[in-house]
């Protein structure tokens, strides 16, 4: 499972990455929930585009802040998640750092 997250988060980054290399192809959309996402809202290296990309301060969210905002509703979505420790997937996230 932690595998499974470790790529999802991984492919989720890379995607965002995409978005802000290639601007001029214009706005990308979320096939799931038909959200427009465009570079301006979405950008990353290494932000993500899974959360809220900004805090209550107003200052943008890295990466890891916006994915482990996420976490409380994977384990919604995907009750087997519930079986891990909340810090064991947080550390999952602190690896995509380190393995960039």
């Amino acid at each position: 499972m932690l595998r499974s997250h470790y790529n999802f988060c991984l492919r989720d980054r890379i995607e965002a990455y995409e978005q802000v290399k290639y601007p001029k192809l214009g706005n990308y959309s979320d096939l799931k929930t038909k959200a427009p996402c465009c570079p301006l809202t979405c950008s990353i290296s290494p932000q993500s585009q899974l959360g809220e990309p900004f805090k209550k301060s107003g200052k943008k969210r890295n990466a890891y802040e916006m994915q482990s905002s996420e976490l409380p509703f994977l384990k919604q979505a995907r009750p087997w998640y519930k079986k891990i420790h909340s810090t064991v997937l947080q550390q999952n996230l602190r690896r995509l750092k380190t393995d960039e």
